[in-house]
């Protein structure tokens, strides 16, 4: 069963070019170290970008060029002063939800925040089916979730110690196929076989109205 985002379009971007985006990417960022450590600003942005196109009362959380590369980017860089990386990146998923919630009420707007941590130890992490579970609250009610995984396991197409927005999910006999924009393109990962795999764990997070 495929569990998704009800306007994944909201995210496509279009390049300067005429050339298509899914989502933002932290090269899009002006400084070098921006660059390097960008990728948890750029997953907010996403986030709050797909909130404020898809319901009236977050319209003032709106870029103000939604829709296009140059505009994406301009958001992200509003976005930076609020969801600030330390020397390790942005390794703390309540970072994420405070730097999100922040930034709301900087433009008027309440937002909520949940996280669903996964532990380095492996006897301590959720379930699969508690992950599957906090996916589907977010997913069903029309929030994509932010995805950080520290180390990536079995996964060749997802980097360590990264977020990236996660916008949709397949169920499957023991997989859960994830979809996640990262790089400005679509990825579908296995998030049972990183749970399985990951030495270092992560989080999912997401922002609420």
């Amino acid at each position: 069963m495929s569990h998704s985002l009800t306007r994944p379009e909201v995210l496509t971007l279009i390049g300067p070019g005429g050339e298509t985006y899914r989502g933002g990417d932290q090269e899009w960022y002006p400084d070098l170290w921006q660059r390097r450590a960008g990728c948890g600003p750029t997953t907010a942005a996403a986030l709050l970008a797909y909130l404020s196109q898809t319901r009236p009362a977050l319209a003032p959380l709106r870029p103000l060029a939604g829709g296009t590369r140059t505009g994406f980017a301009q958001y992200m860089q509003a976005l930076w002063p609020y969801v600030i990386p330390g020397s390790r990146g942005l390794d703390k998923p309540e970072s994420l939800v405070l730097g999100c919630r922040s930034f709301a009420l900087s433009r008027g707007c309440v937002l909520q925040g949940e996280v669903l941590k996964i532990p380095r130890r492996r006897e301590n992490r959720p379930t699969p089916a508690a992950c599957r579970d906090f996916l589907l609250r977010a997913l069903d009610n029309d929030c994509p979730v932010a995805f950080l995984n520290y180390s990536n396991g079995s996964l060749p197409n997802l980097d360590s110690w990264h977020w990236v927005p996660l916008i949709a999910l397949t169920e499957g006999e023991e997989v859960l196929l994830c979809t996640v924009l990262d790089e400005g393109e679509e990825k579908v990962i296995d998030l049972a076989l990183w749970l399985e795999t990951t030495l270092l764990g992560g989080a999912l997070a997401a922002v609420f109205p």
